[in-house]
């Protein structure tokens, strides 16, 4: 069950990130040669996508593996809830945080150079590579979504848990890069405004996870 909240978060979170990877997704070299050949180019993108949250996931896996053997992984999910209720909270709190919007404009353009790179190649090889580095921007709900890894305790849990966000997001991007734009403004806008909704209800499954977790059990998940 837990699990399948990954995949969750990520169909739900692909709306919200329309805006941001829509752009990427709709620019994608290559022209349509044939149906197959355009499907399969945005499937390869969509593959190095989901490739680069499974690699996040197994790192945050392996942190939140240590902390598991170490005992603390009921604290790790209880303090990981209290954060993201925290950040969810914080747009509502202060309206600029510059300091942290500096950093990600920083990191961004660095990304954004990239995809210069690969956009310039015009092969079908960096179809792939242009959605592992799409992988790498920036985004509220991937973060969201290590967050949950970390606190499945074990490697592959959390490896698997960025797989299945990933997947999540698939069926979305898409529907984008074949049928284009197919949402409004206002639409993206009502989804944004609906996000931090989510954010707290996978904050709220994670503190009640936290406390299912038995304390003499490092390794022990539900």
């Amino acid at each position: 069950m837990w699990l399948f909240s990954a995949f969750l978060v990520g169909f739900l979170g692909s709306f919200h990130c329309v805006g941001m990877c829509g752009p990427i997704a709709l620019a994608l070299p290559l022209e349509k040669k044939s149906n197959w050949s355009f499907f399969s180019g945005r499937l390869l993108y969509n593959g190095g996508r989901v490739l680069t949250y499974s690699v996040l996931g197994l790192l945050v896996g392996i942190i939140g593996h240590t902390i598991a053997m170490a005992g603390f992984q009921k604290v790790l999910s209880i303090a990981t809830g209290i954060l993201i209720l925290i950040i969810a909270m914080l747009p509502f709190l202060i309206k600029r945080v510059n300091y942290l919007n500096l950093f990600l404009v920083r990191y961004t353009s660095k990304i954004k150079g990239l995809f210069k790179v690969l956009f310039g190649l015009r092969s079908r090889k960096t179809l792939f590579l242009i959605g592992v580095v799409n992988g790498l921007l920036p985004c509220g709900f991937v973060y969201l979504a290590l967050a949950g890894a970390a606190t499945t305790g074990t490697m592959a849990e959390g490896m698997s848990y960025m797989l299945l966000f990933g997947l999540g997001t698939v069926p979305m991007m898409l529907t984008l890069t074949m049928a284009g734009n197919i949402f409004s403004l206002r639409t993206r806008m009502i989804i944004q405004k609906i996000s931090p909704f989510i954010a707290v209800s996978v904050a709220i499954l994670l503190i009640a996870r936290g406390l299912t977790i038995d304390n003499h059990s490092c390794c022990q998940h539900h």
